[in-house]
């Protein structure tokens, strides 16, 4: 048997066994670290201000894979460190409701989000507002897996209006 035979053979043998490893459908969960952009405008002064900061959280979701589409929903919480005019206001904590939909690529899944956030801080009321992002996950493993996620947050009141741009870090297990 040729060396070409053979390599055609094993590819056709293992086939299955790579569609299933790539298989997204089921539940997940795991930990994000990540950083924030802020804007923020007082509405009644035309004031400009800007902030930053970094979270520590946790997501946990369940995805449904129908063919070459990818759906799910997933919850997030992050305890937060963001602060907005040199520390005069302060973002204690967030929490996201967020539907995805996404195609997988090779071991990945790319995906993009839209949902609902609330967030909670020290000086101003607390939040509710929008979301839309995009991200992408890999599984290193049957379980294991990594992935970044860039979501742009919108929260608009009477008063405030602050856009927020977060970057973070996964990592998380499937079940």
């Amino acid at each position: 048997m040729s060396v070409n035979k053979l390599l055609i053979v094993t590819a056709v043998a293992l086939a299955p066994a790579m569609a299933q490893a790539q298989d997204w459908t089921g539940a997940y969960g795991g930990l994000t670290v990540g950083g924030a952009d802020i804007e923020a405008t007082v509405k009644a002064a035309d004031a400009e201000l800007e902030g930053d900061g970094s979270s520590v959280g946790f997501f946990a979701g369940y995805n449904y894979q129908m063919g070459n589409i990818v759906y799910g929903g997933e919850f997030d919480l992050d305890g937060t460190d963001y602060e907005i005019a040199d520390g005069a206001v302060k973002v204690e904590s967030t929490a996201r409701l967020k539907a995805r939909v996404g195609a997988p690529i090779g071991n990945g899944l790319a995906y993009g989000v839209v949902g609902a956030v609330g967030a909670t801080s020290n000086e101003v009321n607390d939040g509710r507002g929008v979301l839309v992002g995009a991200g992408y996950d890999m599984k290193l493993s049957e379980s294991l897996l990594i992935g970044s996620e860039v979501l742009f947050h919108n929260f608009d009141d009477d008063d405030l209006e602050v856009d927020v741009t977060t970057l973070r870090l996964r990592v998380g297990f499937s079940f």
